[in-house]
C-alpha cells in the first residue's frame, strides 16, 4: 500500500499528509488520499505518503521513533518543514470506548481522542513530537477512522460467524457466510470510489459493542476532515470552520491543549 503523491500549486503552505504510520492502517487510509482531485487542494505544496505494513508499535511511545518507519516521518518532517502536518490513522472499533475515555490521560498520559462525529476522531499528534519538530503555529492532526480492513476490523476471516454476520448487518445481495470469502472481503470490495458495498450497520448491534457505527457516514466525514485541511490555506481558516462546524469539539480540544501545552498554545 505504498504511495506517493506530490501536488505542486505555486506559493502557499506546504502540507505533509502521512498515512500507514503502523501496523495494516495503510489498506484503510490508502483510499481516501488517493481519491483526493487536484482540486482539493490549496494553493501551494502538498505531499503526501501512505506507507506499507509496520510492526504496530503506539506513536506515544519513545521507542516508534527508533523504528525505520519512526525515522522516515521525522526526516520527512525535517525536510519539508510543513505547516500543515497531517497524521492519518485508523483504529479497531471496539477500542472506540477507550480512545476517548478521560481516563486516557492517567493511563497513557495524553488526552482522549475527540469523536467530532461518526465515529472519526481528532487529536493533536504525539507529543512527542509536537514541540520538537514543528513551530507552535503549525497545525498538527491526527485523524482516526474505524479500520475497514479484513486484518484490523475482523482480525481472523475465519472467526466471521453467522451469529457476527446478523450482528452486523453485512449484506451484499444475497451475501451469506458460505460466500465470504479471502477473495471477495478485500480493500477493493469494500470500497471503490468511496462507496460502500458492504453494509456494516450496528444499529441493531448488542450491548457489548454498541457503537452505533455507520462505515458510510464514517467514510464521508472522514473525507471531509481531510478535504477541509487539504483546502485551507492558514490556521485561521481551518480554525473558523472548524469553530463553526463542531464547537463542542474545539471546546474540548482548548481544554486538552492548555492542559498539555499551556495556556498560549492553539487548539487548532
Amino acid at each position: 500500500m505504498s504511495y506517493y503523491r506530490f501536488i505542486d500549486k505555486g506559493e502557499g503552505p506546504t502540507k505533509l499528509f502521512v498515512g500507514g504510520i503502523h501496523g495494516h492502517e495503510g489498506e484503510t487510509t490508502i483510499d481516501f488520499l488517493k481519491s483526493m482531485s487536484y482540486s482539493d487542494f490549496s494553493n501551494g505544496k502538498t505531499f503526501i505518503y501512505n506507507f506499507d505494513y509496520t510492526e504496530y508499535i503506539s506513536t506515544i511511545k519513545k521507542e516508534y521513533y527508533e523504528t525505520k518507519i519512526g525515522k522516515t516521518i521525522i526526516n520527512l518532517i525535517k525536510k519539508h518543514k510543513p505547516d500543515f502536518y497531517i497524521e492519518l490513522h485508523c483504529y479497531n472499533i471496539k477500542n472506540y470506548e477507550n480512545l476517548i475515555s478521560p481516563n486516557r490521560r492517567e493511563s497513557q498520559g495524553v488526552p482522549p481522542l475527540i469523536d467530532l462525529e461518526n465515529h472519526v476522531l481528532i487529536s493533536s499528534v504525539s507529543p512527542l513530537i509536537r514541540k520538537k519538530y514543528f513551530k507552535m503555529e503549525t497545525v498538527c492532526k491526527t485523524l482516526e477512522i474505524p479500520c475497514i480492513n479484513k486484518k484490523l476490523y475482523w482480525n481472523d476471516l475465519n472467526s466471521i460467524t453467522k451469529d457476527i454476520i446478523t450482528k452486523y448487518n453485512i449484506t451484499k445481495g444475497n451475501i451469506t457466510k458460505g460466500n465470504i470469502t479471502e477473495d471477495n472481503i478485500t480493500e477493493g470490495n469494500i470500497i471503490k470510489n468511496n462507496v460502500v458495498k458492504y453494509n456494516i450497520n450496528m444499529d441493531n448491534a448488542n450491548e457489548d459493542n454498541g457503537n452505533n457505527y455507520h462505515l458510510k457516514s464514517s467514510f464521508n466525514t472522514y473525507l471531509n476532515i481531510i478535504k477541509i485541511l487539504s483546502k485551507v490555506k492558514n490556521r485561521d481558516e481551518f480554525q473558523r470552520i472548524m469553530i463553526k462546524k463542531y464547537p463542542k469539539q474545539v471546546e474540548l480540544a482548548v481544554k486538552y491543549a492548555k492542559e498539555i501545552f499551556g495556556e498560549k498554545f492553539p487548539p487548532f
